[in-house]
């Protein structure tokens, strides 16, 4: 009888802990919150940005093009899309972004608009398409696609159009033909420079690419924010890598709305390609963490020569920046077997939001506490002393950005010792021992780390705490 009653007892006990897991809500959403759209561009973490047209056949110092360009002198004979995907993905790269029309006015694809373009090539006879040869490589080697169309158009400056009255129409015929005649496109990058100069209807644009290309984002600087809110990404003001503490809450039309930045990088080239090296792989590392590792995605330039391949020295340099990435990555010390996390609360006290959540390797799983707090201590004691390199944290971003404050503690003899701070964590934050923002930083060795979230908008929820092991070795 009395194994009976314990039994009983014992089955109470479950029943209740089933009950609180279901009586427990998930956190309702921080808003603003990134769209599908942006969402997708936040977990590709950096992509590849093409620069290929006629400044690849007149290589200079100057990356502009006037429009004066003999389009006879486009002849990539050895052009081959899949060989530039295949050096995206040797890379890490998870998508390509490009340059369909530069500021020449030059076109890329197969046009109605103007002979300004491959019609007017020696290539192929003159009957090539470089966004439908990438495209379809893209499609088939699984990675993301995106346009840039110069909003500026030297040649429509010097020589005018037969079929169009004024510029607004002519670059949105343009628009037209790429958005509805190539498939899904994943992103549209517009140069913001000089467009307010321009007599372009970007409202219409808007309704296009929302009615033909759903899915897209667009990189705007600063054209149609007002149009597509829902979808945009920011000109950060600079070329190259941002600071830290990236906030994507920013005001569109009097309203908070999810607005980040994307950086745009060269790591070949001015731009085109120009008979220089890719630059040094320690000033790539500079680059991706002062981008991906402040949150934000940037495009990482890279320049097909006039062949039309990328070069065999950049692809190997973008192996190279790979390794690095991964084995970032994969030297994380909170997978060690004695490893056993902890934290000061959690959401009901239930497991989908206890602090393993943070070290499971997996992001759509994260800790959160209950509404009303707003700050958090999760604590991974790592069973033995270990040289730490640094961390990588990870907000659920689909629900919001929340963290304001946050602060990093190792123990050492027993002592907590404050080794970092920050304000805003997003959806990736990387801090590597003296790089960039821990330049002057260097990790003691620990048994034991703390992640400390001081102030929040709402209650924290943390998807990853990562240590990274040593990198040396």
């Amino acid at each position: 009888m009395k194994e009976f009653l314990v039994f009983l007892t014992a089955l109470a006990m479950v029943c209740v802990g089933c009950v609180n897991q279901q009586e427990v809500a998930e956190p309702e959403a921080f808003l603003p919150i990134p769209s599908q759209s942006q969402l997708n561009w936040h977990k590709a973490e950096y992509m590849m940005f093409v620069h290929f047209g006629m400044k690849t056949f007149y290589p200079s110092s100057d990356h502009m093009g006037y429009g004066k360009e003999d389009p006879m002198k486009f002849d990539p004979f050895n052009f081959d899309a899949k060989q530039w995907v295949a050096a995206a993905k040797a890379g890490g790269f998870k998508g390509i972004v490009l340059t369909t029309k530069h500021h020449d006015g030059f076109c890329n694809w197969q046009t109605e608009t103007t002979d300004h373009s491959l019609a007017s090539s020696l290539w192929r006879d003159g009957k090539g398409d470089i966004v439908k040869d990438l495209i379809e490589a893209c499609r088939e080697g699984g990675v993301y696609f995106g346009i840039y169309v110069s909003i500026i158009d030297k040649h429509f400056e010097v020589a005018g159009s037969d079929l169009y009255d004024n510029y607004g129409d002519y670059y949105y015929a343009q628009l037209k033909e790429l958005s509805t005649q190539y498939g899904p496109i994943d992103e549209y990058w517009f140069d913001g420079y000089k467009a307010d100069e321009l007599k372009i209807n970007y409202s219409k644009i808007a309704d296009l690419i929302r009615e033909a290309q759903p899915n897209a984002v667009v990189y705007e600087s600063g054209t149609m924010s007002e149009f597509l809110p829902d979808r945009s990404l920011a000109w950060p003001g600079r070329h190259g890598g941002l600071g830290p503490d990236q906030s994507y809450r920013v005001p569109i039309n009097d309203v908070i709305s999810w607005y980040p930045s994307e950086p745009s990088i060269i790591l070949q080239g001015n731009w085109f390609h120009n008979n220089t090296p890719v630059i040094s792989l320690e000033t790539i590392q500079n680059y991706y963490l002062s981008s991906v590792g402040y949150g934000v995605t940037p495009l990482m330039n890279i320049s097909p020569n006039t062949e039309g391949l990328i070069d065999e020295g950049t692809v190997e340099r973008l192996k190279e920046f790979k390794a690095w990435v991964e084995k970032i990555h994969a030297n994380d010390l909170s997978q060690m077997i004695d490893v056993k996390t902890s934290a000061n609360s959690y959401r009901g006290k239930v497991s989908k939001y206890s602090p393993e959540m943070v070290i499971d390797n997996n992001f759509d799983t994260y800790f959160a506490t209950n509404d009303s707090v707003r700050n958090a201590v999760i604590e991974i004691n790592l069973g033995s002393v270990q040289e730490i390199d640094g961390f990588i944290i990870q907000e659920y971003i689909p629900l919001g950005q929340r963290i304001d404050g946050y602060s990093i503690e190792c123990r050492v003899d027993n002592k907590w010792l404050e080794v970092f701070s920050g304000k805003k964590i997003g959806y990736k934050r990387i801090i590597l021992e003296g790089r960039a923002s821990a330049s002057e930083i260097k990790f003691p060795a620990s048994d034991g780390v703390r992640l400390i979230i001081n102030q929040a908008l709402a209650c924290p929820l943390i998807s990853t705490f990562q240590l990274i092991g040593d990198m040396k070795e």
